[in-house]
Parts: C-alpha cells; structure tokens; sequence
C-alpha cells in the first residue's frame, strides 16, 4: 500500500519535522542539507562538532541513504566518541543496507517472504514500554524455516516495525526498542545454528548500534546455559549488559521494571494480554503499528 511504498521517506520526515527534546532536534529539510542544518546535541558542542565531522566524511550518496537524521550520532555513541571507528562503521551499515536490500524489504518488496517467514508468530512486535518504545516478541521455539538469509531478512523487517513504531508512538523521541524472548516450545532439537546466532548477533550489534534498551529472557529451559555459553564470545559486553534473564514467577517481576500496563504484554513475560497473535492481519497492517493497536 502507499504507506508502505513511502516508509523511508515518512520516517526521514517525521524525523526532520516532529518536535523533539533539544537533544535530538532535526532542522533539516533535505537529506542533502544534513551536513549544515541538523543539532545532533545543542547541549553538548564535543558531541555536536564529532558527528558533523562523521558526516563531513560521507558522500553525497552515503547522506542520502542514510534511513533518518540522527544516525551519526547513535553510531558515535555506540563508539564511545571515537569519530573514526563511528564513520568506518557507518560507512559500513550504508553498504549492508544496500546489499541486503533493507530499503526493499521495508517498502514491502520482500512481502510474499514476509508472510511465509511470518507464519508462525515467531517474531512480531506488540505493546510499547513506559517511554513509549515499542516490545518486539522473539519466539525461537516456533522456528518454522532454515533458510539463514531468508530469516535475517525477516528479523530486520520486524526490527524496522518496531523502530518504525516507536518513532510513531512517541514523535522520534524514543531511539531504542525493548525485546521480550520467550524460550516456551524451545529445545535442543531446534536451537538455531551457531550461524544464525552470530548473524543476528552481527545484525544488531553493527548496523543497529543504541537501538536496544533490554533484552528479556524469559523462563529459558535449563540447558539454555550451555547455548548461552556457546553463544556469548558473539556478543559484546555492551550488548550482554542488557540482557536480563527472567526465570519463574520471580524473573518474570523484571519485566515491570520497564513496562506500565502489563494487560498488553503477553503471559510468558508476566503480563495479560491474551489475544493470540495472528500474523495475517499483523502483515497487512500499517508498517509503523504494533500488533493489537
């Protein structure tokens, strides 16, 4: 649909014309403007002055692709203030995103994919945290293809909902998403491939850097700690700070921690929501909606 077709451009928009804290002010009017009009950080001119500089190093092409404005300055602060490694990483991201079709796959090309992958429930985004970030669901045991590249496609589709949702759902002042993974119907028989976990480890940690505010884990079996083992030299320490293990009716309390309205997160987090989720309505909603909105 017309929405879907002009998600990229409505995003850059919304970012450029919304009305946000004074941290993350986009003036521009043109992607091509972005190296004289945006404040990345009027309160902080070290801040402000590095991502000019990461973006006085892009090309006219590299600006334009970029997905929103404030790209700069997630990847400086995924870097600690190292201007360099940001831009080397940025530069990076760009080219990942032309190559795996990123722009193709939110404007709805991959759809037919979309909804094969989809089918299952085993990865959606529902409900919103108390800051207004959308929850994405991530249900391992419900893995219902084998195809690597097939499923990466489909967990940045989800991915770019749920940053799509949240710039919606609080006027681009929320950057960051919270993820909830529910271990139910999850075992040894049908763990992903070292792969595919380091492929979607290398997926959020590289080319979507302070996009993720807390990872809940919740009610993994207990072999789940030999995967875990194997899988944590993939993931950096930033990253792993953030998850939060929820075991038993005690773990599950975590999660109040960051969400307000427990009746809409689902019961394998602690919450009340029962509707079941149903992929074929989800898909033909509005990219920017979370299920059950």
């Amino acid at each position: 649909n017309f929405y879907r077709r002009n998600t990229k451009a409505n995003l850059q928009a919304m970012t450029i014309s919304v009305e946000c804290e004074p941290n993350s002010v986009a003036t521009s009017t043109s992607m091509n403007s972005v190296k004289a009009k945006v404040v990345y950080n009027e309160s902080d001119v070290v801040e402000q002055r590095k991502c000019e500089e990461i973006v006085s190093q892009l090309t006219e092409d590299e600006i334009t692709r970029m997905p929103d404005l404030m790209m700069p300055r997630r990847y400086l602060r995924g870097e600690k203030g190292n201007v360099k490694s940001a831009t080397e990483k940025l530069k990076e991201t760009l080219q990942w995103r032309k190559d795996f079709d990123v722009d193709k796959i939110v404007a709805g090309g991959y759809d037919d994919l979309m909804r094969v992958e989809n089918q299952t429930g085993k990865m959606y985004v529902r409900g919103y945290d108390k800051d207004g970030s959308a929850v994405m669901y991530m249900k391992p045991g419900l893995e219902n293809t084998n195809n690597e590249e097939d499923q990466m496609r489909h967990l940045v589709w989800v991915f770019e909902r749920a940053i799509a949702a949240t710039i919606r759902n609080t006027g681009g002042k929320e950057e960051k998403i919270s993820i909830i993974i529910d271990y139910e119907k999850f075992s040894a028989w049908n763990s992903p491939p070292m792969s595919t976990t380091k492929h979607t480890a290398k997926i959020f940690q590289s080319h979507y850097p302070e996009r993720m505010k807390r990872v809940y884990m919740c009610n993994p079996p207990s072999y789940f700690s030999v995967f875990w083992a194997l899988a944590k030299p993939f993931i950096d320490p930033v990253t792993r700070d953030k998850v939060v293990f929820c075991n038993g009716k005690a773990g599950l309390e975590r999660v109040k921690e960051l969400m307000n309205d427990m009746e809409k997160i689902e019961p394998c987090a602690g919450g009340k929501a029962l509707q079941k989720f149903d992929s074929s309505t989800w898909i033909e909603s509005r990219f920017d909606e979370t299920f059950d909105e």
